[in-house]
């Protein structure tokens, strides 16, 4: 598991992505790239083998 920053992730997803499409990150861990789709308006599709992980991402998207 490797938190990147969000500014690590944030240009890709700018560059690759407009409003409303959808983010793939098959390698979710702390679920960053999901955080920075959601601030720019993008749907994310999470996958993460880990149910740590998964919980946490699911705490982080929801702001709690």
């Amino acid at each position: 598991f490797a938190t990147f920053p969000p500014g690590l992730t944030e240009p890709c997803i700018l560059a690759g992505t407009k409003a409303g499409q959808l983010v793939l990150d098959p390698f979710a861990g702390a679920g960053t790239t999901g955080l920075v789709a959601q601030k720019h308006g993008r749907a994310s599709l999470l996958i993460e083998l880990n149910p740590d992980y998964v919980s946490l991402i699911q705490t982080r998207l929801q702001g709690k």
